[in-house]
Parts: C-alpha cells; sequence; structure tokens
C-alpha cells in the first residue's frame, strides 16, 4: 500500500470531496491515520477525513487517550472557523466524548451559524447524560428570517428531533425468529461463492443466484444458518427501483414493517437507518438522499434511529437500479465473537474461514499445524475450528500480535501457543503436518525488497517446517513476486492450487503447495 506523504494529504484534501477521496484509496490506513491527526493538532485540518477514519475502533480508541488531540478538539469547537466548529463537534458525537459535554453545550449557545448547529445538536444526543437531555430540552430553533434560512431552520428542526429522541424510552424488540421461510442473500469473498455453497449444502441449505461474491438461500432459521462461516452477513433482499426516495420508500416501508413485526417481540415503533452505498456525484448530494429516504420510510411503526437502530435499510448498485436489503441487528451473529482485538491488516475471520474449506482437501483431521506470521491469530483460530488439530502454533515478530492473539484465541475457546520470533530464525524439533500464511505485504513487511527477503526465505525454509507430503497454505497480496520465488525453488515444491480472491478492494491470491 502507498504511503503518502503529509503534503501529498494535503493537497488532496485540497480538492473537492478530498476527504472522501483519500478513504477510497489504496493507502496505508494507520499511516494516513497518523497524518491526519497530526494535522489536525498543528491546525484543525483533516478533521473531515478523521471523522470517517474514526468509525474504526483502533483509531477511536487512540484518539480518546491523546490528550493533545482532545485540547485541539476543544481549540477548533470554540474557533472563528465555522466549518471546523462543525466537524469539532461531528468528532465529539462519533467519539461519545463525554466529559466534553459542558463544552459543546457552551458553544452551541453561542453559535451564531445555522448550518453548524444541527451538528452540535447531534452531538449532544450522542453524548446523552442529564446535562445533554436538559440543554436539548430547552432549545428551540430561531424561525427562519428569509427563504434562504429555511432549509438550515429545517435542518436544525429535524436534528433536535432526532437529537431528543435518543432520550426517549425504548420498546425492547427481542428477535423471536423468522414467521415464515425467507430469501436471504450471503456476501462471500470474491470467487469462492462455490465454498460457502458446499458449506451451505452440509448444514442442509440449497444455494441459488451463485454470483462472483454473493449467493442466495432460503431460511427459516438464522440461528441455523449462522453455523455457517464463510459469508460476512445475510441480507433480506427487498427489490430493485430507481434511486428516488419515494420510490424507495415505496417498497421498503411495507417489506420493513412486516419483517419487524412478525419476527420480534415488543410494539412499534421499530428503530432503522438507511445505509446508502451506491456512486453519489458528492457527499452532499448522498447525505440529502439519505435524509429523503429516512423522512419518507418514517411511520407510526419506524422511526430513523441512525445511532441506535434495529434494521438497516441497505441501498446498493446505482440510481437507475437501486437495489435495496434488510439486515437485522437484533439477531446476533456470534461466530467470530472470539475476535476482540485485531491489528492493522488482519484476515477477516470469514476469509480465513473460507481460504481454509478452499484448502480443505489437502488438510487432515489432527494435524500438527504452524502459522509463521500469524497477526492477531484469526487464521489459526479458524483453522482450529474447522477440525480437530493436534497442535496450534503461531509466531510473529511482533509482540503487540503476540498479546492480541493470545487473548483472541482464550475467547475461542482454541488451544494454541503463541511465540515471538522471527520465522527465519525459529527452530522446530518436529516438521508441522501443514502451514498456513497471511503473508505480510507492503508496509507490515517494510519494502518490496522485505517482502522479497520474507517469502524467499520462508519458501526455502519450508521443508524445515513442514515434513514431506505436507502441505502450505499460503495468503498474499504480492501473487506475482510469489509466483515467481515458487518456481525458483523448482521441484521442492509443488504447488497444487491457486485462486485469486478479493478483500477490502485488494485481489490476493491463494496458492497451495506440496513439500516435496
Amino acid at each position: 500500500m502507498k504511503k503518502l506523504t503529509k503534503e501529498e494529504i494535503i493537497k488532496i484534501l485540497g480538492e473537492p470531496n478530498g476527504a472522501e477521496k483519500l478513504t477510497g484509496m489504496n493507502v496505508d490506513p494507520d499511516a494516513l491515520f497518523d497524518s491526519a491527526s497530526a494535522l489536525f493538532k498543528e491546525n484543525g485540518s483533516a478533521s473531515a477525513l478523521l471523522i470517517r477514519l474514526v468509525n474504526k475502533k483502533q483509531y477511536l480508541v487512540r484518539l480518546s487517550e491523546d490528550k493533545e488531540f482532545l485540547s485541539a478538539l476543544g481549540r477548533e469547537l470554540s474557533g472563528d472557523n465555522a466549518k471546523l466548529r462543525r466537524n469539532a463537534a461531528r468528532l465529539i458525537g462519533a467519539m461519545k466524548l463525554t466529559d466534553m459535554t459542558d463544552e459543546l453545550i457552551s458553544a452551541i449557545s453561542k453559535e451564531d451559524q445555522r448550518f453548524v448547529r444541527p451538528s452540535m445538536l447531534l452531538a449532544l444526543g450522542s453524548l446523552g447524560g442529564e446535562k445533554a437531555e436538559g440543554c436539548l430540552r430547552s432549545y428551540r430553533a430561531a424561525p427562519p428570517a428569509d427563504d434562504t434560512e429555511k432549509k438550515h431552520y429545517e435542518e436544525e428542526t429535524r436534528a433536535l428531533t432526532t437529537a431528543l429522541r435518543s432520550f426517549a424510552p425504548k420498546e425492547e424488540h427481542v428477535f423471536t425468529g423468522l414467521a415464515k421461510p425467507m430469501t436471504a442473500e450471503l456476501r462471500a469473498p470474491d470467487l469462492l461463492t462455490h465454498v460457502l455453497a458446499d458449506e451451505l449444502a452440509d448444514l442442509g441449505f440449497a444455494s441459488f443466484d451463485d454470483r462472483h461474491d454473493s449467493l442466495k438461500t432460503t431460511v427459516s432459521d438464522l440461528s441455523a444458518l449462522y453455523n455457517a462461516r464463510c459469508f460476512s452477513e445475510a441480507l433480506f433482499p427487498i427489490g430493485t427501483v430507481t434511486a428516488d426516495a419515494a420510490a424507495i420508500a415505496k417498497k421498503a416501508v411495507p417489506f420493513l414493517e412486516e419483517l419487524m413485526r412478525s419476527s420480534h417481540s415488543g410494539r412499534p415503533p421499530f428503530r432503522f437507518r438507511v445505509e446508502l452505498k451506491i456512486p453519489m456525484k458528492t457527499p452532499a448530494l448522498r447525505q440529502e438522499l439519505v435524509r429523503e429516504i429516512s423522512d419518507r420510510c418514517e411511520s407510526a411503526s419506524l422511526v430513523n434511529a441512525p445511532s441506535d437502530y434495529e434494521v438497516e435499510l441497505r441501498v446498493e448498485g446505482s440510481e437507475k437500479n437501486a437495489r435495496l436489503y434488510a439486515k437485522l441487528f437484533t439477531f446476533r451473529d456470534e461466530r467470530f465473537s472470539y475476535r476482540a482485538e485485531s491489528i492493522p491488516a488482519s484476515m477477516s475471520p470469514y476469509v480465513a474461514a473460507a481460504v481454509l474449506r478452499f484448502a480443505s482437501d489437502y488438510l487432515s483431521v489432527n494435524a500438527r499445524v504452524l502459522d509463521p506470521c500469524c497477526g492477531s491469530g484469526t487464521f489459526l483460530i479458524e483453522r482450529g475450528l474447522m477440525s480437530p488439530c493436534a497442535s496450534l502454533t503461531g509466531v510473529d515478530i511482533a509482540h503487540n500480535a503476540i498479546d492480541v492473539a493470545r487473548r483472541n484465541t482464550a475467547l475461542s475457546g482454541v488451544n494454541a501457543k503463541y511465540t515471538v520470533n522471527d520465522i527465519l530464525r525459529f527452530e522446530c524439533h518436529r516438521p508441522y503436518d501443514e502451514l498456513i500464511a497471511n503473508l505480510p505485504f507492503g508496509n507490515r513487511v517494510g519494502s518490496h525488497s522485505s517482502c522479497e527477503k520474507l517469502y524467499a526465505g520462508l519458501l526455502a525454509k519450508l521443508p524445515q517446517l513442514v515434513k514431506k507430503g505436507g502441505v502450505a497454505i499460503l495468503y498474499t497480496m504480492e501473487f506475482t513476486l510469489l509466483k515467481r520465488l515458487i518456481r525458483e525453488q523448482g521441484e521442492r515444491l509443488t504447488l497444487l492450487s491457486q485462486q485469486r480472491t478479493e478483500a477490502g478492494g485488494l485481489t490476493p491470491m491463494i496458492f497451495i503447495l506440496r513439500i516435496e
């Protein structure tokens, strides 16, 4: 992944939709975060970028513990730049910085720009607490002085209503099961849907409408469906319409009302949010469409609650063909609950499960398994959950990765041991049956030359690490490099299978090798 300089980031941020461009680029996310937080602490810039980045838990935690950042946040909240005041309020709300409630209340009492106030009101709703509630209940939006203020007045009153809703008593809605068989669309790693289809068949589910990254099945029991591990999420298809708020609401509302009423205890209203995943010309147009859809979907049975929702209305596709889905958040997916922590570039558990199932014909029960670059332990844990193993051993050069892996493994119930070491120096008394690895790449290694050194060294050492006839399952973004290095090993290694897939916008490849 490319590592942008601070100057490059500043230049892109100065372009239209710069923050959105940066989060969509194939760049090192940790380096981007570090630069963005440094820029904000210097002069308040990169605030729009940070709003997008704090969606990730590890960045939110780091900022919450950064005293210099928190000081800068207070500075910008009371500063002269209205846009920075708005973004500071958004960050406070997104990070739920309850210690800044008094500062936010003071800021909103002094705010003279109408377009800033909605963000401050929403932030107070997000923070919660008696002080925030008291401020919101006593708040009155001044009527518009003229037509130019009408739009801002409507946004202000809408934000106040939404913020106050977070303090309203909520009916507890418990998922009781689907009332009838329903079609579910399951999202799988790219080009590995056949692996998911096989897994579903083993569980008694027939699949249909297989695509490169999804398939459909009919489900009556969600708990039974979630015994499958090779998919990321299950969505209920609603239909396809144009990306018009009225058309979307007309199609979605009856479906959502029926789904929520028939499968939950408790009385309406049910809480929803809108997730828009279709390309739009500008963020402003996207935000406006989300608002219009949310407004039109609200009813006596459905209330828009983007910070505390029970069901998501997902809109994907294009403006001409918008595909609508419902995603339940009242059903708890506990398949990967062991993953309490992760490190940068950690493998998604469902991807790990799919890669291992793809290679299942070459894996054996009661195998001794080694992961030479174990990271947070995901690959090794999923191997242990797949079938009984005689032993699971994880090696990583990073102390923090091993610490995370140990904590995650303790939650998984899998028995594995971990050691801090460089795999090129690691010695084993007896070769393993299997080696599985999500090979590091790019900045995780340091440079392309470092990556080549690691890959070449690992391949050369495979006959020492893995017994003759044993297998190595290698997953990497640097597939061109690895292919060349495998060829250079000659008859010492046999390439049994390879498969391209997709993860986070990247295109890794799976290699299955036999050690000769």
